[in-house]
């Protein structure tokens, strides 16, 4: 029974070593997570102890897992439990070979997951339910969401990062607001598109950098605050804000070109690389950066735009596309 209890010891930290090696955002590779400091986890009951504020910084999933409870991520834990390094939580749903290429991708699947530990990430698989995300720094790497994401407050939403094809297939909603009906969240190049449509949203809130290869073109028409009684409006916000409105982040749109053809229509607060077409009357540049040219339809279209305090890197001239 010893010698049976060491030789499946020794298999699982093989695996461990193998499939929870760290990425970096940067595309770097981390060091080793260690057998002592994660939980490897087969069924529902040993992944809910895990994820609970008694549990470990990394849980790593061995296989699909489906529980009928509600999952609650709890705790204050530290990357690689390293209690000088940045508070970190992650759920590895994938198995790596020893050159760190992925071999195997896992489902967990649960009716709720509630993240409340700080700077928690999922990674590799997919989790079918809805998630609740109550603390900063959620992130979500090469993985997808197969149904609702909830963020406890504005606050919180601009913290969410997507990477490496991250994908959230249902809607995002932020406090009590669902921001498919009134405005949009975007994380990536294919939501903004859909936003800045003419069946997209009035006010579109960029969470992270985005770029494309795509031309993008802003189109309908739109109300301030979805208020037909109010002016044609439309916002392209390229920043986050805390509740005092201090800009606590600026992000970078990228495509070969942004055509705007929707009336009274503003970027703010970060920067389009590209060249900017506009087509329509009223558009206004705010406290952000246009790294390219900026065409106007007619010398009528040029003379209503309105700069507030923002910069164009390129030439302004009136050029159609």
């Amino acid at each position: 029974m010893k010698l049976r209890s060491l030789i499946v010891l020794l298999a699982l930290s093989l695996v461990l070593f193998a499939g929870c090696t760290t990425t970096d955002t940067d595309g770097t590779k981390g060091g080793n997570d260690s057998v002592t400091a994660a939980s490897l986890v087969e069924d529902a009951a040993v992944l809910e102890a895990a994820i609970g504020s008694e549990g470990t910084w990394i849980i790593a999933a061995l296989n699909d897992i489906e529980s009928d409870n509600e999952l609650v991520v709890e705790g204050e834990f530290y990357d690689k439990d390293d209690s000088s390094a940045d508070l970190y939580r992650k759920i590895a749903l994938y198995a790596q070979d020893e050159d760190r290429n992925v071999t195997d991708r896992y489902t967990l699947t649960a009716p709720k997951l509630t993240v409340k530990s700080p700077n928690t990430k999922i990674q590799g698989g997919t989790f079918v339910g809805d998630i609740y995300v109550e603390s900063e720094g959620f992130t979500l790497t090469d993985a997808t969401i197969d149904g609702d994401l909830f963020f406890a407050s504005a606050e919180i939403a601009n913290t969410f990062t997507l990477e490496n094809g991250g994908n959230v297939k249902g809607k995002i909603v932020v406090g009590d607001v669902d921001v498919a009906t009134s405005a949009s969240l975007v994380v990536d190049d294919s939501a903004f598109a859909k936003a800045i449509s003419a069946d997209g949203t009035w006010i579109i809130a960029a969470l992270n950098n985005i770029s494309t290869k795509e031309e993008l073109v802003v189109d309908g028409d739109f109300y301030n605050r979805d208020d037909s009684s109010a002016d044609l409006y439309r916002k392209i916000a390229l920043y986050a804000q805390d509740a005092d409105r201090n800009i606590t982040a600026r992000y970078i749109l990228s495509a070969p070109s942004l055509t705007i053809k929707s009336p009274n229509t503003k970027i703010q607060g970060g920067t389009f690389i590209g060249d900017v077409y506009v087509e329509s009357a009223g558009f206004t540049l705010t406290d952000g950066t246009i790294d390219g040219n900026l065409y106007f339809a007619s010398q009528e279209i040029m003379d209503s735009f309105v700069n507030e305090e923002g910069e164009v890197t390129g030439e302004s001239a009136v050029k159609t596309k």
